[in-house]
Formats: C-alpha cells, structure tokens, sequence
C-alpha cells in the first residue's frame, strides 16, 4: 500500500527488511572521516605518487586537480595500514576553495554510496568542525579530544599535544606522537603558518568567511568596539546588543588581524584563566598555550586550567568555574581601535565615532567639524596606500611579462555637487597633474592645534597671495618709487639752484636697484607648480 503526504510519496516498507540492500546502506556511512595525509595545492612540486597510497589510487594522484587531498580513512580499517591511503578531489568546484592542512580531519564521500571498488573517485567536502575546546580555523588538532579534561588541575603553561588516539586505541599506525610526525613529515606542511588566531563570535545572520591566519570577511550589522567602548572587562561578545539590533544597518567587514597585539612569551602563556573576563584589558586577543610544534596557538580550552565548580556536579564531574564559555568572552571581536588592517562598508554606521575621529579631529578655520552618521565606506590601517599604475618605467625595465600593454593611471576624490558650489575635488592625472578644487581650501593648524593665528581670514588664517595681483601691486610700487627717484635727480634746491650731489647719487642708486633688481625680483614669488584662482 501506497500513501501520499505533503512530502510525497511513501511506499511500503513490507520486505524491505530483508532487502540486502536497503539493509546495506543502513549500516553504511553516508560520509566518511578521513585524516589528512598531504595536500595537493602546488602541482608543480608534485612528484612521484607517494607510496602510502593504494596501488588503484596511483593514477588519479597524478591527474588530481589542485587542492586536491591524499586521506587516510579513519572509519575502516584501512587507518591502521601504511599503504591504504587514497586521493580525494575537491567537492567544490575552484571557484569555492576551502582551507585544510595535513593532520586535520576532513569528510569524504564516493560518488557510489555501497560500491566496495576501491577505484571509485572520492570527493572531500570539509575540514570536520570539532568540539569547542579544540575548534580551530588555523589548526584543528582533532584527535586532542582524548585529552579533554575537567580537572581543573592543569597549568596554564601546559604543553598541547596531538595524541595518536588513546592508550588502547590507535588512530593510525605508528607510536604515540604519529599524527604529529604526519604533519612535520608533509611535502606542504612548510606553506602553512601555525599561529594563534582569536575565534569570532558571530550574529545569528551574519555570514563570516574565514581564513586560517585571522583574516575574515564579516558579512553582518554595524558592530564593533572603539575608542568610546572599550573591552576593559567584558561579560560578553559584542555580538550581543544591549539594545535592539539598529535596522538598515547591513554591513561587510574586511579585516585582518583581530586582536593584534600578541605577546607569545612565556609570560603571556602563564596568564591567570580562573576568573571570569580574565582576558587582557582592553583586548580581544586570545589566550595563548604552547603545542607540541613548537609554536603558539589559540588556547581554545582555558576551562581544563581553572578551579572547579564543585556545587554543580555534572554526572559525577564537576564544571571549572567559570567554565571556557565565559572566559576571555570579547576573545576576537571587531575591535576598530586595535584591529591591524580594516576595510569597512556599511548601510548605516556612526563611522567617525567607530574610528575615533569625533575625538581625534582637528579644530576648523571656519567651523567645527561634527561626527558623521550613514552610509559609509573605511579604510584604516597602519600604513594606507592608494596607488594608480603607470608602466612601463625605468624601475620596471626587465621585470614585466612580454608584451605587457602599458598603462597610465590616475586618481581621482571626488565629493559630489554643483561645480561653481558645492563640489570638491583632487584630481591626480597621469601626466602628473594635481588640482584640488574646493569652494574653501585651508591649509595648516589653527591656533588651538598650534599654528600661528595671526592672519585676517577665517579662524585667523592667512589668505594665499594671487600672483597677478600682487604682480600689478609690485609694479606699481615700483613705479612710484621710480618716479619718486627722477623728481629728486631733477630737483633744484631754493638756494643757489645746484643740485644736492649726495641726494642725487641716493636717487640714482635707487631708481638702478629697481631697474636692474626689484623689479625683477617678483617672478621669485611666481611658482611654477602651484596655482590657484
């Protein structure tokens, strides 16, 4: 008997139980759990198929796209055996290519769900997400679950491992340290950075894309610490609003390096995690412990070192107190005073008071400039560049490809309105002229900033000379004098009438000084790469 429901058509299961079949696919895993052996990223260091891999698997090493992945099954029994391995290609296509590094975990699965073939092409899909202590975007050391504890008798300076399973039960063949040898051992594993990178805290609606060296697209609402609010001691993520949520306020987030400041020393590792918010004041950098790698990494654990709850038992185990939850909870949120490199783009944002500058901005001439509100886009970094090509150039002779088209740029700010009012501009062209237009430019400090204060414009500025009028003025400065000299060589004294032979060789002296001089000296003022109106 057939019925049919809202979710189709449901046939009945009347011997199904006996079907072979259907009893095979459900005792069959959907997906698989592999550990990574080897990346394929650079196939042009890719050499002979390795030998771990199964004979069958050989030919689609070498015509493996990249990122492609040489896996170890950990769901069969082929995780004990030394020459089992297999090549898994990427599930998505190259436009979507996901991270992973050798010694993660990864799902994989075969295009035919019950095929035993062991030629059948397998596919990898994703890095497996883990348990909250051991999540990592950097590096997920999968199998530190055997080590989980609640003890809280653990220092802070302890040493993470990566165990090769339990004491009873090995993850693949080897001695206790073989997934830690696995990595150290691969062809790629020098392309890859172990570091400490803070884990984030989204919203419910956000999309984040994440890379493995703290770098992260937030796809989100305006949100962020700044000079204003800062994570002194933080009871939570500022992913969780006091308020509601602003509406039209959809923002992307483009930032790299999340909490920044990191300090890997021993005396950072060795930092009190017992108490709640114990994170660095003011940060949003993470806790930091050692690895067996020799190198630092996100302490995704801080609860096995605190003390424990003993009035909340928990089949038989009592919690740490506070617990890794609410440890360190700012831990990786957008902070726009500390953050390395940030371009962000917003719907709705108070930008000048995320970046600070309703405090860090200097006095106007004229006005007082006021915090800005709304649609925006940011750029802040240590250093900010804004480039516009121009090659070939004598810098560039012999670096460029053969016949590399050539290319002149220019740069060009503009503030909309209407050119004889409200329209502002600088205009950067390729010939290497600049003209920065404006209803009012000023140039300089005022007076409470420390500049001179002195002059007749607004806020005490000094207007810019115009060079044709102070020419005309120049001139006839000139002239008048001149005149003035010839009156005093032609003069005849009321007395005997012979002119004064000291007055006249002054008079002379002058009127050659302007002649030959003076009058010449104006075109220094002139410049010859600054002009205006």
């Amino acid at each position: 008997m057939t019925k049919a429901g809202i979710f189709g058509s449901q046939g009945s299961s009347e011997g199904s139980e006996k079907d072979p079949d259907v009893v095979a696919l459900r005792s069959t895993n959907l997906f698989e759990k592999a550990v990574v052996i080897d990346t394929i990223c650079d196939v042009s260091i890719r050499s002979d198929p390795p030998e771990t891999l199964l004979e069958s698997q050989k030919p689609a090493f070498v015509l493996a796209p990249r990122n492609s992945l040489v896996c170890r099954l950990l769901t069969t029994g082929n995780r004990l055996s030394e020459t089992s391995d297999i090549v898994c290609f990427p599930f998505f296509s190259s436009h979507f290519v996901l991270p992973v590094k050798p010694g993660e975990q990864v799902w994989i699965f075969r295009q035919k769900a019950l095929s035993e073939s062991d030629r059948d092409q397998m596919y990898w899909i994703s890095r497996v997400s883990d348990v909250l202590p051991v999540e990592d975007v950097n590096f997920s050391p999968f199998s530190r679950v055997y080590w989980i504890t609640q003890s809280g008798s653990l220092p802070p300076d302890r040493v993470l491992g990566f165990p090769n399973g339990s004491e009873d039960q090995q993850l693949i063949l080897g001695e206790s340290d073989a997934l830690q040898k696995l990595v150290a051992s691969s062809v790629e594993s020098k392309n890859f950075v172990m570091e400490p990178v803070p884990r984030l805290t989204k919203r419910p609606g956000d999309l984040v894309i994440q890379g493995s060296n703290n770098t992260a697209i937030v796809l989100g609402t305006d949100r962020g610490w700044d000079i204003s609010s800062r994570p002194a001691k933080p009871e939570k993520s500022n992913a969780v609003s006091e308020e509601t949520t602003t509406p039209s306020a959809g923002s992307i987030d483009v930032v790299t390096g999340r909490g920044r400041y990191f300090n890997p020393a021993s005396d950072e590792i060795k930092r009190d995690r017992k108490k709640a918010s114990a994170g660095v004041a003011n940060s949003t950098q993470p806790f930091i412990a050692s690895s067996v790698f020799g190198k630092f990494e996100t302490d995704k654990d801080p609860g096995s070192t605190q003390d424990l709850n003993n009035d909340l038992v928990i089949d038989g185990e009592a919690p740490p107190k506070p617990g890794n939850p609410k440890t360190n909870p700012a831990e990786g949120d957008p902070d726009f005073l500390v953050d390395a490199s940030r371009v962000y783009v917003s719907s709705n944002a108070e930008i000048d008071k995320r970046l600070g500058l309703d405090k860090i901005i200097p006095a106007g001439f004229e006005k007082k400039f006021e915090a800005q509100s709304g649609p925006t886009v940011a750029v802040k970094s240590d250093h900010v560049r804004i480039v516009a090509r121009k090659v070939p150039l004598k810098s560039t002779d012999g670096t460029l490809p053969e016949k590399f088209e050539s290319a002149a740029g220019s740069i060009r700010i503009v503030k909309e309105g209407n050119n004889d009012e409200d329209l502002a501009t600088i205009i950067i062209e390729s010939d290497g002229t600049i003209q920065i237009s404006g209803t009012k430019i000023f140039l300089g400090r005022t007076k409470d900033d420390g500049g001179a204060g002195i002059g007749p414009g607004p806020g005490n500025s000094q207007p810019y000379m115009k060079y044709k009028e102070m020419e005309d003025l120049w001139k006839e400065t000139m002239d008048t004098l001149s005149q003035f000299c010839d009156t005093v060589l032609t003069h005849v004294t009321p007395g005997y009438g012979a002119p004064s032979p000291q007055l006249n060789k002054a008079a002379a002296d002058m009127k050659t000084k302007i002649a030959s001089k003076l009058k010449k000296n104006i075109e220094t003022v002139k410049s010859e790469r600054i002009f205006g109106e």
